[in-house]
């Protein structure tokens, strides 16, 4: 397999990251440290390399939970006392999940620090005039450690599922109880009930104050490996414009790497608002890698129904078909997260993910310490990079 021969230098790049420079919360020191770095391994192989900085507040997207929780005990409080200021508040909260938390609006920003992303972009032009683009993404940053991950595991979905509940059951307590409240009812024994099980979900609800210590990871399998697949194809591409192997005719291949995807996908959302109208002058693809630990388990996402996006399925079927020449088991799954993907699919830029990990469960390492290079197979690494390879070939052959 061609991948190979860059096998040992995308699982020392991996190394090296996480040894040397370590966790990179998004727009941290080492997360833009990490960008010099892929500016150096890309300046020999690509015809332009850009760095873009952006604003963002890092932090607001997991810190909203904090918002969430302690806006839900206030309208539990004010249930019971003032329930049209209860049905407010409640209002407010759930305006907060669903445009902050599932669509990324950036609402509650301003109360966070602000601080600068950089986005790190390599073009690689084919041998004739571009009639195509195909970007490959992955994502800098790694994650703050998730407790609920560390010490619950899958089940920490459980407790996340029942606080997104709580949620809109509260809301429609408060309007209930503030319909009954204006017209005299406001003690009737169901409303007291629905008081009594908002209560009981309070813990639920509390639990979002220990969703993340505030620790970064060492992210080696989300998504150092992504980022070093990343590499690998620059690294291919650079070599085989000069030995003879196949180099894309009609395709700019654009290589990514992208700072603060943990953090609410902030850096792919700067990203597409500033390059939107390039990506639809000309076709665009956009392949992301997110997650590479085990060959054994190739998978693409058709769906990421957290933010509402649907995937391309046309290259969901080239994954498959290159998979298949492969003799390669790949499975074609819904995502039950989001990924930068999202930011690109719903601008309808045609979009496929790219993970090599068991997606039927949380693996223990995923947005804990334990996430570190060990847990990596180099042979995913190579998996992941000729089904690039491979993919882009076919785009360019159409």
């Amino acid at each position: 397999m061609l991948a190979n021969k860059y096998q040992d230098y995308m699982f020392g790049l991996l190394k090296k990251v996480i040894d040397e420079i370590g966790p990179r919360p998004a727009c941290s020191e080492a997360e833009k440290k990490l960008g010099r770095l892929l500016v150096a391994e890309w300046k020999p192989v690509c015809d332009r390399v850009d760095v873009e900085p952006f604003t963002c507040s890092p932090t607001a997207w997991i810190g909203s939970s904090y918002i969430l929780a302690l806006l839900y005990f206030a309208t539990v409080i004010l249930y019971w006392f003032l329930p049209p200021l209860a049905l407010a508040i409640a209002a407010i909260n759930c305006s907060i999940g669903f445009l902050e938390v599932f669509r990324y609006r950036e609402i509650v920003d301003f109360l966070f620090p602000r601080k600068q992303g950089e986005n790190v972009i390599g073009a690689v032009r084919p041998k004739g005039e571009p009639a195509q683009r195909f970007i490959v993404g992955a994502h800098m940053d790694s994650a703050y450690e998730s407790t609920l991950f560390l010490y619950f595991k899958s089940a920490a979905f459980l407790l996340i599922a029942i606080a997104i509940l709580a949620l809109v059951i509260a809301f429609g307590a408060c309007l209930a109880k503030t319909v009954a409240y204006f017209n005299g009812f406001s003690d009737a024994a169901a409303l007291t009930g629905v008081g009594i099980a908002m209560i009981s979900l309070s813990p639920m609800m509390g639990s979002l104050l220990f969703l993340n210590s505030w620790k970064p990871v060492p992210g080696a399998i989300d998504n150092m490996a992504g980022v070093s697949v990343v590499a690998g194809l620059g690294k291919y591409l650079g070599e085989a414009e000069r030995s003879g192997d196949w180099f894309p005719e009609r395709t700019e291949v654009v290589l990514l790497a992208t700072s603060s995807e943990e953090a609410g996908c902030r850096g792919a959302k700067r990203y597409v608002r500033r390059h939107l109208k390039e990506m639809k002058a000309i076709r665009t693809y956009f392949l992301n890698i997110d997650t590479i630990k085990d060959e054994k388990f190739l998978t693409v996402w058709k769906v990421e129904p957290y933010n509402g996006a649907r995937h391309d399925h046309e290259l969901v079927r080239m994954a498959q078909e290159v998979a298949a020449s492969h003799k390669w088991p790949i499975a074609v799954r819904s995502q039950p997260w989001s990924t930068d993907a999202v930011l690109f699919s719903l601008s309808g830029i045609p979009v496929v993910v790219l993970e090599l990990i068991d997606t039927s469960r949380i693996y223990p390492t995923i947005h804990t310490r334990c996430d570190t290079y060990e847990h990596v197979r180099p042979e995913a690494l190579s998996v992941a990079l000729q089904l690039v390879i491979d993919m882009i070939q076919h785009i360019d052959k159409s």
